[in-house]
């Protein structure tokens, strides 16, 4: 029997699934800050191409590069309430909903890395898991950022130039904290302010990831590049788990099938990271390297700051933090 105006009701009650001729279709947004001619986008869109497959294209993904649905301290918010459905995320904006995650971003926890994915890949996965799981949101996956150095507008030849600097951190403790154990002034923006905060001379310069220095322009406003590489960033590909529980068991599996491995990105980021920066240096760009006595120094220092982070971030941080390390244990390689 035709009942009439069915169609509405059920895209009323579920305004994420849709419906053709022959069975349901779902359409998703998938969020990310990274601009269009990116890796991450790049791997969203083959994420989005890889589900589409899985699931016999019963399951359409959108993509939203660039920052179109906003800034991703405030979609990954969304996200949780399921108006987005989900996204790629920078560690910065993953600590706002589960703090814990910004010890991965502490200054030169790892000793390199191989250790990196190592720990995250083999040991902390499933950890983080139930933690993002706890607070709205289904872990996906990993990503990568790269590593974290300091544009600056003014020369630098060492740490000593930080010191009184007004210097971008962004909005997760881990990178005030760093900033600040180097004697620099910190002020808190997200990564759509950092161009405008550096023309108008707010900043003196910002901690940012090498690829993000280069691939978004900010070399043409802050020359100098100080390549401390004091943090090694990772991403995380998150579901709304309100989402993800009107999935039935098959299309969980289908869409778990379809993620893609984390090395391709990983490989892929780094590769242009390191290209991007020689070619930054081929054209006359200035980039400073740590001298010993620096590398020393902020070696030294990266011992307090690591344990101030945990301390500020409270909470379950200090046992994280332990599981880290037993984690690195057994990744020593």
């Amino acid at each position: 029997m035709k009942v009439p105006g069915l169609k509405i009701l059920l895209m009323t009650v579920c305004p994420l699934w849709t419906l053709n001729a022959v069975q349901a279709e779902i359409t998703l947004k998938y969020a990310l800050a990274a601009p269009a001619k990116t890796p991450w986008t790049a791997h969203a869109n083959e994420l989005a191409a890889s589900i589409a497959k899985s699931t016999n294209g019963t399951i359409k993904v959108n993509v939203f590069p660039g920052g179109q649905l906003g800034n991703e301290q405030d979609v990954i918010r969304q996200v949780v309430r399921g108006r987005v459905q989900m996204g790629s995320f920078s560690n910065t904006a993953a600590s706002l909903v589960v703090p814990e995650i910004a010890l991965l971003a502490a200054p030169y926890l790892w000793k390199d890395t191989a250790q990196a994915d190592c720990v995250l890949d083999n040991h902390l996965t499933t950890f983080f898991e139930e933690k993002f799981a706890a607070k709205g949101l289904i872990l996906l996956g990993w990503t990568e950022v790269g590593k974290m150095g300091y544009a600056s507008t003014k020369d630098i030849t060492g740490l000593k130039d930080l010191v009184g600097a007004k210097m971008r951190v962004a909005p997760t403790k881990a990178s005030s904290i760093t900033a600040n154990s180097l004697g620099a002034n910190s002020v808190v923006l997200p990564i759509t302010e950092v161009a405008s905060a550096l023309q108008t001379g707010l900043v003196d310069g910002a901690d940012l990831p090498g690829i993000a220095y280069t691939a978004m322009g900010f070399s043409k406003i802050a020359p100098t590049w100080f390549a401390t590489n004091h943090s090694h960033q990772v991403g995380l590909v998150l579901m709304s788990a309100k989402v993800w529980k009107k999935f039935s068991a098959a299309e969980k599996e289908q869409i778990l099938k379809a993620q893609l491995p984390a090395d391709a990105l990983r490989t892929k980021v780094r590769a242009v990271e390191k290209a991007l920066l020689g070619k930054f240096v081929k054209d006359g760009g200035n980039l400073v390297t740590l001298s010993s006595d620096d590398m020393e120094k902020m070696q030294r220092l990266a011992k307090n700051t690591r344990l101030e982070l945990v301390d500020a971030l409270g909470g379950e941080a200090k046992a994280t933090y332990q599981k880290i390390q037993q984690a690195k244990q057994a990744c020593q390689g």
